[in-house]
């Protein structure tokens, strides 16, 4: 616990650090994690006998996040880099008959499609400025202080007072109790947020809610993908707390919600 607080108290100052710069700081670290994250991936799929390409299936993460970062975010530069990603990894399974079926171009599709939601966190940044304390740092804090406040408030009601498992077959320790521990902290945490990111506390407070849905959703789809592959962290690059998919699972599902609500629902562009 002492070294995962450690890592914590380095590695979320950094974060916010860079989250302010923005622009190609922050691009950066988005490469470096999403590359990190789809090493960590194809050695889940290698556990569970199927071989991803990841030389391939970097590349298109490395290419969606590029888009992400440097395209116009209104144009559909990253729809395009998606699909000549897509297309890339069914060519090179077809030259490769021997090496890679099908089934790994699916798994090593699904790898892209899954890490590369990662852009959405470029996406979300560059709803104002894309530096400097703006709308897009504002909405980015939104989504991963709700998380935040979701993952402390689950596990301090979870682990004194869980009686009903949430998903056994799944992640054993997590409960019912912890899961409504951790909707009740994101709700408080995104009603204090809200009219930081320009909206109405009430809005903050339902907001913070769904997120803390859709972090458990993240957090308990790796962690079938970890149960499914034997194994109990994706990585070891942050001690205390496993890869970088084991820490930003829950942000993979988060972070695409918080940007179509600050999109579609508040007109952010």
């Amino acid at each position: 616990m002492l070294v995962r607080i450690l890592t914590g108290l380095v590695g979320i100052p950094l974060f916010l650090g860079l989250l302010y710069l923005g622009q190609w700081p922050l691009l950066a670290l988005v490469a470096g994690m999403g590359l990190v994250a789809f090493y960590e991936y194809t050695r889940l799929g290698q556990a569970m006998g199927f071989r991803p390409s990841l030389a391939v299936g970097s590349l298109a993460v490395f290419a969606i996040l590029l888009a992400a970062g440097l395209l116009p975010p209104t144009a559909p530069h990253l729809g395009a880099a998606v699909a000549l990603s897509a297309l890339a990894i069914l060519t090179w399974t077809l030259a490769r008959p021997v090496e890679y079926t099908p089934v790994d171009a699916l798994i090593t599709l699904a790898g892209v499609f899954y890490v590369g939601m990662l852009s959405h966190l470029l996406l979300l940044r560059r709803l104002g400025d894309g530096t400097g304390f703006d709308a897009g740092f504002a909405w980015v804090a939104l989504a991963f202080f709700c998380t935040w406040g979701a993952d402390t408030m689950a596990y301090f009601v979870g682990v004194p007072l869980g009686r009903h498992k949430l998903a056994p077959k799944i992640s054993p320790q997590k409960s019912v109790e912890g899961l409504l521990g951790g909707v009740a902290g994101a709700a408080v945490v995104g009603m204090l947020w809200g009219p930081v990111a320009g909206i109405a506390r009430w809005q903050g407070l339902l907001l913070g809610a769904a997120i803390a849905l859709m972090a458990t959703l993240g957090d308990l789809t790796e962690s079938a993908l970890k149960r499914a592959a034997g194994v109990k962290d994706a990585g070891h690059l942050l001690p205390g707390h496993g890869g970088i998919l084991d820490r930003f699972d829950s942000s993979l599902f988060v972070l695409p919600f918080v940007y179509y609500v600050a999109t579609l629902i508040f007109g952010l562009s």
